[in-house]
């Protein structure tokens, strides 16, 4: 057994209780099971013990934000390995992002809302989904003590991994050949796909937010294999769309969500039951204020009280960038120009 096993789980001994009270298989190389405590934190066991599904699983490990096009591969990949060993698919997800601990000075944009990672990842193949809280004590942890606690804890019997996996203390970038020799120890099995290409790039959550910074709604679709999301409820605004007849909704999204480039966008929005086009502005009102940014969508072909309501827009295409008007006739010209544009583009 290699030193880094005995110095993370101590020696193994005879017997059929793990220290959790149940009984553990193991590789037929080791006989019994783990007597001492692993070296993870105590709130980390129990995050693990409760979102364990119960049968054997097969997981992979990761934060996944935007669950694009290489992750829905992965989570594809995951659940055709898992069903011919009769395993459960599922996910460990780390929550917030790790460059919140790792570098605190960096703000992280998020693609997606915890929630709503999860339910994609779900569709995508995963039968389970346990968010991971990622704090300080974590970033400590091994990926062989993680690795440890995913087998015994969360019955793990086939781990996968995405082409550039790499998790625990320093993110090594051995991990796969880590979790290899560990799988041989314990017994477990490691499948490690290849990259997803797009256009000559791999796909990533930065390819999609690079793509996003620049407005560009064709690539950060054919990047996600769907229209990018934002949601929140409606609130109440300056209402100046009212006075020059464009009245908008605006609704308040997270602070640290990711946003297209600031401009007017062609968009679908769901609100109370209904899908309705709409135009969208992104940006911070230069015409009148330059204020904080919000997000303002005119409703075509509706009228009615939505405030407090919860509206979903899927940005379908950019119609152009920010500007300033020179006054309020050139910027409702400019509006109406853009409504009958998101129409061409939404019909």
């Amino acid at each position: 057994m290699s030193a880094v096993m005995v110095s993370t789980f101590g020696r193994f001994r005879g017997g059929g209780q793990n220290h959790f009270g149940r009984t553990c298989a193991v590789h037929p190389a080791l006989v019994g099971c783990f007597t001492q405590a692993m070296t993870i934190p105590a709130f980390t066991r129990a995050q693990l013990i409760a979102g364990a599904p119960g049968p054997e699983t097969a997981l992979t490990i990761g934060v996944l934000d935007g669950v694009h096009l290489g992750h829905q591969a992965l989570l594809r990949r995951l659940r055709d390995e898992a069903r011919p060993r009769a395993l459960s698919p599922g996910v460990v997800t780390l929550h917030p992002h790790p460059i919140t601990v790792l570098r605190p000075e960096i703000a992280p944009s998020y693609l997606t809302s915890l929630e709503d990672r999860m339910e994609l990842m779900r569709d995508a193949g995963a039968d389970w989904v346990i968010p991971l809280t990622f704090t300080g004590e974590v970033s400590e942890v091994t990926a062989e003590d993680l690795a440890g606690a995913f087998f015994e804890l969360c019955n793990m019997r086939l781990m996968v991994l995405g082409p550039d996996a790499a998790f625990g203390r320093g993110a090594p970038k051995d991990t796969p050949e880590r979790m290899r020799e560990l799988g041989r120890e314990l017994g477990f099995e490691v499948v490690q796909i290849e990259p997803l290409m797009h256009d000559h790039e791999r796909y990533s959550s930065t390819a999609v937010r690079n793509a996003l910074a620049e407005g560009d709604m064709d690539r950060v679709t054919a990047l996600l294999g769907r229209f990018y999301r934002l949601g929140g409820p409606v609130v109440k605004g300056f209402e100046r769309g009212r006075t020059i007849g464009f009245p908008t909704a605006n609704i308040s999204v997270a602070a640290d969500r990711a946003l297209p480039a600031l401009g007017v966008y062609a968009t679908r929005a769901t609100v109370a039951g209904r899908l309705l086009m709409g135009a969208t502005n992104i940006g911070r009102r230069p015409t009148f204020d330059a204020g904080h940014i919000s997000i303002e969508t005119y409703l075509l072909d509706f009228e009615g009280d939505i405030y407090g309501e919860r509206m979903d827009l899927e940005i379908v295409a950019r119609i152009r960038g920010e500007q300033k008007f020179d006054g309020v006739e050139a910027l409702t010209a400019q509006i109406g120009a853009d409504v009958e544009r998101a129409r061409e583009l939404l019909s």
